[in-house]
């Protein structure tokens, strides 16, 4: 969900892919796939969706012809303060995966119409078989230790990568400098934001910009300060000087301030958040591992000729990465 209202005020804009200083990119995943859900939807016909491969795959190989490694970073233990996955549809779309691993067969109806039940199955049998992809094509792949937005947003901080490719507004919250919304390799351009500019919009400080979050409703509180919207609460928070002195002036409760002021910790949890140890570098494919995690999707000779593609890409990549550290 992120924070309400915000979608007007963060000014997004398009620039060149030049401005990435770093380039590597790291991926909110499930951020990454709940925005294409309506194209990892059900499949009428009775196969099992490869949609999620499709797109997976054609971002990795975008962003390596492109000299741009993609990290995907997928979701840990969630906040307490968010309602924690189902495991039951957890472990029933780990034995669905399985299945299919087995029999690589995507017109098997029993796996078909066990995930056309719910979109959670699908999505959590979408995250196993990318992150097979992303290891047999040797795209660093990172599960989190809260959220996949949190922790790409710490990394982004540390300078381990240039941006954050996320829609959501959190990803600032958490204190990423830099994230990008739309991202087009082919086009060479991406529609981002920076976190300096956003509080220079609203004139407060990350601080404060948390503040504001909680006063409009975000996912760890979401119903927010009736009557006040971004505009206003940032006047607001401004003029009082900071949320427990807003929520005191608008007449909560010591226990109604309390809920508002739990909600707030959880943006500084990032705060202590660390990269130490973590390597990022694209390895070498895995062929027979990339054919037979494509062959579902594309057919076997195509997923052959994919693998070599990316063989070359890989081959390429390491060449124009070392060619890079000689210069500096």
């Amino acid at each position: 969900m992120g924070v309400k209202n915000w979608r007007n005020i963060i000014p997004w804009r398009w620039v060149d892919l030049s401005e990435l200083y770093v380039p590597k990119v790291a991926i909110d995943a499930p951020n990454y796939m709940t925005r294409r859900s309506s194209t990892i939807r059900s499949v009428a016909s009775g196969r099992v969706p490869m949609t999620h491969i499709h797109l997976a795959f054609g971002t990795i190989r975008a962003a390596l012809k492109q000299h741009i490694l993609p990290i995907f970073i997928f979701d840990g233990p969630p906040e307490t303060l968010k309602r924690k996955p189902n495991p039951q549809l957890i472990a029933t779309a780990q034995l669905l995966y399985d299945r299919f691993l087995l029999q690589q067969d995507i017109h098997n109806s029993k796996v078909a119409d066990a995930l056309n039940e719910t979109p959670a199955i699908r999505m959590y049998f979408a995250t196993n078989h990318i992150k097979d992809l992303c290891r047999a094509i040797g795209v660093p792949t990172i599960t989190a230790p809260s959220e996949a937005e949190m922790f790409g947003a710490v990394m982004c901080r540390d300078g381990l990568v240039g941006t954050l490719i996320s829609n959501d507004a959190d990803a600032l919250l958490f204190g990423s400098p830099h994230v990008t919304k739309s991202l087009q390799f082919t086009k060479g351009i991406m529609e981002c934001v920076t976190l300096s500019e956003l509080e220079r919009t609203l004139d407060l400080d990350l601080e404060l910009l948390r503040d504001l979050a909680i006063v409009c409703g975000c996912d760890f509180h979401k119903k927010g300060v009736k009557g006040l919207g971004p505009r206003k609460g940032a006047l607001e928070l401004k003029r009082h000087g900071g949320l427990v002195y807003l929520l005191r002036a608008y007449g909560l409760t010591p226990s109604e301030r309390e809920e508002y002021l739990q909600a707030r910790e959880v943006f500084n949890e990032s705060t202590y958040m660390t990269t130490n140890g973590i390597e990022l570098s694209l390895k070498p494919p895995i062929i027979t591992k990339l054919v037979r995690v494509l062959s579902p999707a594309f057919g076997k000779a195509t997923a052959e000729a994919k693998t070599r593609e990316m063989v070359r890409l890989w081959k390429m990549f390491g060449k124009t990465q070392s060619t890079l550290e000689q210069w500096v």
